[in-house]
């Protein structure tokens, strides 16, 4: 076969070969999910289930959940902000957020596609002509940003937690890990982003921001269900600890996930299982419908590149 020919069989054949890959992986994900689920309900009173996940009069709270919800995206979208104008990429607010959750959209909707970070690198690749190394950079700054100030407030809570230690070795043990969560996040910005202090902690404040929120929408979905006041603390602790879990790739946007992860935690705390899997069953839905609104934003993005600047 003449070389030339032979590379554009090659060529020809990636792309279809990467395109059976996602979809594999997809297939994976849904079925992760689905396998997770069907194992969480077997585990859970059903009557019990049906009774507090629905409670008309008590719908206020979904919509305050909902709000509080989307405020920790705005102000997600913000940090992200933080992060682009330090590499000289000055894009509006406004348009910022709205690229920010057409991301979310394609994040859950189309996992196994180019997703929504890679959309957002291209979309920002396209417009300013950065490397997409820097991209990249700052995607991966704005992720692991985020999960170590998740981290942080997950270490704050522990020390509440009805666990079997001595409350000298709980704070000894929290103490340490959130100086070294706090080491992380300097380190990590002043070496690798040179971001100045002030930079810094913007960045820090905003994706603490940001799971506070997120624990707000828990809270009013715990309230939603009635669940009682004394379990508040080792719920909201479980729901950081899935929310890790939830990164990871493993199933599709998280279902699954987070259930299980409430359903196998709670032990460690004997607490009934069934208000945080319906919880975080809400908090998906939520996460659903926010998302769609992402859909709104794609017609205005186009994915056309220029020269790739490496």
């Amino acid at each position: 076969m003449n070389p030339r020919t032979k590379n554009l069989t090659i060529s020809k054949e990636a792309p279809s070969a990467r395109h059976v890959v996602k979809k594999l992986k997809l297939v994976l994900q849904l079925l992760l999910s689905t396998c997770l689920i069907v194992f969480v309900l077997q585990n859970l009173d059903l009557d019990q289930v049906k009774t507090l996940a629905l409670h008309p009069q008590r719908a206020p709270l979904l919509f305050a959940a909902f709000i509080a919800f989307n405020g920790s995206k705005i102000l997600g979208a913000l940090r992200l902000n933080i992060y682009q104008r330090h590499a000289a990429m000055h894009v509006s607010e406004g348009e910022n957020l709205r690229l920010y959750y057409a991301g979310m959209f394609l994040n859950l909707f189309l996992p196994g596609g180019v997703g929504g970070d890679g959309y957002k690198i291209l979309v920002l690749h396209r417009r300013y002509a950065l490397p997409l190394r820097t991209l990249i950079a700052i995607t991966l700054a704005d992720r692991v940003s985020g999960i170590l100030a998740l981290l942080f407030m997950l270490c704050l809570l522990v020390p509440m937690l009805p666990l079997p230690w001595e409350a000298p070795a709980a704070m000894v043990l929290t103490l340490a890990s959130l100086a070294v969560v706090v080491a992380l996040f300097i380190s990590g910005h002043r070496w690798l982003m040179k971001i100045d202090m002030q930079g810094l902690a913007s960045v820090f404040v905003l994706g603490l921001s940001v799971q506070i929120l997120q624990t707000i929408c828990m809270g009013m979905l715990l309230l939603y269900l009635g669940t009682p006041a004394t379990y508040y603390i080792a719920y909201f602790a479980i729901f950081l600890f899935s929310s890790v879990a939830a990164v990871l790739p493993l199933s599709f946007g998280g279902l699954g996930v987070r259930e299980a992860t409430f359903l196998f935690s709670v032990n460690a705390v004997h607490l009934d299982p069934t208000y945080g899997v319906i919880a975080s069953s809400w908090f998906f839905l939520i996460t659903v419908l926010s998302s769609l609104i992402g859909s709104l934003f794609l017609p205005r993005f186009s994915l056309q590149l220029p020269t790739t600047k490496l």
